[in-house]
């Protein structure tokens, strides 16, 4: 079943009730992207939550895990680059598949206007309240989107996290990219994902319209301590 809208127009405090009603208790986590610092709102029990969705599974329900609630530490490594890229003064950020919206609320603290969709309306009423929760509500907008849809006016800068996971997607996307972006020079886009995710399909399309330039960066993974890589990639226009 889909998700209902919510309306968006209410304090946080009303805003957080809705939430807790879906999820149970949440808390805010701070969270360090570089020089940064911003709270993101999580699913405090995320498990025993994860649990009542597969009790759902044995009646024959299709349930939808909120793997857009988790803190993807790709996220953080694209949050951490783009805190001290020199874009210019007054672009429009749009961040795409947004989830926890680290990226998003990064370049919002920078002082871009920036757009935070995702096609998820949970995921929306999350990035709401954490732009709230910020002082952040100035600057940012939060859209559901299922990004086959023009989202008004180009941006001058598209970021994503984690977004090439379904290949049925990848034709969408990069045409969404292509629409999205100003035309010229000056528009970038930016994704992270793990090196796992190949997507080679979405790639191939993209560069029809752009050079893309591939870096690594390193991460500590929180658990085993061990430093793991994250594809960065950066898109300009031919």
């Amino acid at each position: 079943m889909a998700v209902k809208e919510y309306n968006l127009d209410q304090p946080m405090d009303k805003l957080i009730d809705l939430a807790v009603k879906k999820f149970g208790e949440v808390e805010f986590q701070k969270v360090a992207v570089g020089d940064i610092s911003i709270e993101v709102l999580q699913i405090k029990n995320m498990q025993q939550y994860i649990d009542k969705l597969m009790d759902q599974t044995r009646t024959g329900k299709k349930v939808s895990l909120p793997l857009w609630a988790k803190i993807w530490p790709s996220g953080v490594v694209l949050g951490v680059s783009l805190s001290r890229f020199p874009l210019a003064e007054g672009s429009r950020v749009l961040e795409i598949g947004a989830g926890a919206a680290v990226t998003g609320l990064v370049m919002a603290t920078r002082g871009f206007d920036t757009t935070i969709a995702d096609p998820d309306a949970d995921s929306v009423l999350f990035s709401r309240i954490n732009a709230l929760k910020n002082g952040l509500e100035d600057k940012v907008s939060n859209v559901r989107s299922d990004f086959t849809e023009s989202l008004g006016d180009p941006f001058d800068c598209v970021v994503a996290c984690e977004m090439l996971y379904d290949e049925s997607t990848f034709d969408v996307l990069a045409d969404f990219l292509n629409d999205s972006l100003v035309a010229g020079e000056s528009g970038e886009v930016f994704l992270s994902l793990d090196l796992k995710r190949a997507a080679r399909g979405f790639f191939e399309q993209s560069n029809e319209h752009f050079n893309i330039m591939k870096s690594a960066a390193k991460y500590k993974d929180q658990d085993s301590g061990n430093e793991k890589d994250v594809s960065l990639f950066r898109f300009k226009r031919k």
